[in-house]
């Protein structure tokens, strides 16, 4: 254990020079230079300027024996005082120890202003007098209260307050061979003063809670009384704007004490505190790892601190992060609080193309609190991208060809595609997966086959989108040329048509490239309204290549009912399309001159009744 003693319990004058002669000298010893350390074998640290530690900071301040309390010590007249004794204005060290990262310290705080009040000179400030009155006096001042204010900046951060002890230096007792302790009340002052403008009028009546602090011994010379309870309260937040001191105002008895003020710096008042604290003082240094320039609606974030070790006192060690975010340089919102983790999904809502922003700040096991470390970003991309088939012919009349695709993505950009086909209306499966291409070579497909396609993107945040239900693409495999009777308009012919006399019919021809359609042939079959069906019917066309006919169903007898209509073409080679009318190249139509249906609306007629 470490150990550095300069508290004497009773000393002579020349035995307390002495000791401060070794205090002072202890003092001017050099500070060394404080760095982070690096353990043997270990990855490079950052390098960063650490603060001293606790015992740096102990070891270079200026050190004070204590006071000597009571009639056993001695109360030295100011000749004494100015030849060398201890300033008690100033802060100082009286002891401290070390044990492992532990240390204990007992330090003097000094009196930062101090001054008193009387009620019988209402407007007069006593600031600079050398002395502070306490009680009543008859001869004029009557009441009188004494104001101080310590200096509590010294103290470090996060220490464990054990005990405070207030010291001041007694010099008259009134009246004389008054034996009996003065009990006083000490209240916290509610509002700042300034020893130099304070009067009664303006701040006898500033007092607030009060803390028993003891009484005052009937001693000249120092004298001492517990001053825990207050101390601890201004370490732990309670604004320090001082005390005010009312001790026994009895008008009739007239007793009042006077006290050294700060003009003489080795008397004047001070508080002596002993604290507990790590030896550790340097905060952790945070850091957010890097986000990906884009980001999905959920995301990881992660982060990490170092906390430094310093000369004679290895770090504590990180205990846990604040973590907060903004979004669009919004104000910052509390994520992750006293943490001990390094990551967390992010789950919050921000809209699509907003941009989050992150920090961190991280505490060490000794209670420091680094500061907030640079501020990470990324953009949020919450959209799937948009990916289609381009449109394929009706008709295909080679086994190989290639389907093409193209898609959209409003941030992030498109990562991959997956391809899939159904054939012949059965499932859905995959020709390409996973791939950056924009097109694929279908090859052996088979005559008849009807091949649907859809496409899938994923963009570079891991977005997906959504299957389309139905085909994007669809074709259907010929190896021979293909005449398409197209839709009736309208479905139903009725007495209010603008043709009705015949059936106007049209159909268009496709046909493998080299080859030309050299002729068409037209069947139809009729169905009456008794649901009596003929069988299918060629019927004559002008020419070889014509491709629209007026029907007239008079000339044949017809009237009222379905008409089905079924082209088939033949090719420069010779190849003729089968007669299929359920092939879906077929079309038909319903005549109703007698307005028999009422229509709401037209659906497609299937038929899939045999070929004759």
């Amino acid at each position: 254990m470490n150990s550095f003693r300069l508290r004497p319990r009773v000393i002579a004058a020349h035995g307390l020079r002495l000791a401060l002669l070794i205090a002072m000298l202890l003092s001017m010893t050099p500070a060394l230079p404080a760095h982070a350390q690096e353990s043997a074998g270990a990855a490079a640290t950052p390098a960063i300027e650490v603060p001293p530690s606790l015992i740096d900071l102990l070891e270079q301040a200026p050190k004070a024996p204590g006071a000597i309390v009571g009639e056993d010590g001695f109360a030295p007249d100011e000749a004494v005082a100015a030849a060398g004794l201890p300033d008690r204005t100033q802060y100082a060290v009286i002891d401290y120890t070390v044990e492992g990262n532990i240390v204990n310290a007992t330090v003097q705080l000094p009196a930062s202003q101090a001054t008193f009040i009387a009620s019988g000179q209402p407007d007069t400030n006593f600031g600079g007098l050398a002395q502070l009155n306490l009680g009543w006096d008859q001869s004029g001042p009557q009441a009188m209260r004494t104001l101080i204010q310590f200096d509590l900046s010294p103290l470090p951060a996060n220490v464990q307050i054990n005990s405070a002890s207030f010291f001041i230096n007694q010099t008259l007792i009134n009246p004389p061979g008054d034996a009996q302790p003065m009990d006083f009340r000490a209240q916290l002052m509610q509002q700042n003063w300034n020893a130099g403008s304070v009067t009664w009028n303006n701040a006898n009546f500033l007092g607030g809670q009060s803390f028993p602090l003891g009484s005052i011994p009937p001693a000249i010379g120092w004298i001492s009384g517990p001053a825990t309870d207050v101390v601890r309260a201004w370490d732990s937040g309670t604004p320090n704007r001082g005390l005010i001191i009312t001790g026994d105002e009895t008008p009739t008895l007239g007793r009042w004490r006077r006290f050294n003020g700060r003009q003489i710096s080795a008397l004047a008042p001070f508080l002596e505190v002993n604290y507990t604290g790590n030896c550790d003082t340097a905060p952790p240094v945070a850091t957010m790892n890097a986000l990906p320039t884009f980001s999905p609606q959920e995301f990881r974030v992660f982060w990490s601190a170092f906390d430094p070790d310093q000369p004679g006192c290895p770090a504590s060690g990180v205990a846990w992060y604040n973590v907060r975010y903004r979004v669009n340089g919004g104000g910052w919102i509390n994520w992750r609080n006293q943490t001990p983790t390094d990551n967390f999904g992010f789950r919050r809502e921000a809209p699509n193309g907003s941009t989050v922003e992150f920090q961190v700040q991280a505490a060490d096991n000794a209670g420091n609190l680094g500061a907030w470390s640079a501020s990470v970003s990324t953009r949020i991309d919450s959209e799937p991208p948009v990916a289609t088939v381009n449109p394929l012919p009706q008709f295909t009349f080679l086994p190989n060809f290639t389907v093409t695709w193209s898609g959209t993505d409003n941030l992030s950009g498109i990562a991959s595609y997956t391809l899939q086909m159904s054939r012949n209306d059965g499932d859905w499966f995959d020709l390409i997966a996973d791939t950056t291409a924009t097109s694929f070579l279908v090859t052996g497909a088979q005559f008849g086959d009807k091949l649907e396609f859809r496409v899938r993107a994923v963009d570079n945040v891991g977005n997906v989108q959504p299957w389309s239900p139905n085909a994007q693409a669809v074709t259907t495999v010929f190896s021979h040329p293909v005449a398409v009777v197209q839709p009736f308009n309208p479905p139903i012919i009725q007495s209010n048509a603008p043709i009705t006399n015949v059936i106007p019919v049209q159909w268009v021809g496709f046909f493998a490239p080299g080859t030309t359609i050299v002729r068409y042939d037209l069947s139809y079959r009729y169905t009456d309204i008794n649901g009596a069906t003929t069988s299918w019917t060629s019927v004559a066309l002008p020419t070889l290549l014509t491709t629209a006919i007026n029907f007239d169903y008079t000339a044949l007898g017809h009237g009222d009912g379905l008409y089905e209509f079924f082209v088939q073409a033949t090719n420069n080679l010779g190849q003729t399309q089968p007669f299929n009318p359920s092939s879906g190249t077929g079309n038909s139509v319903i005549l109703d001159l007698a307005d028999r249906y009422q229509v709401a609306g037209y659906l497609p007629i299937v038929h899939n009744s045999p070929v004759d």
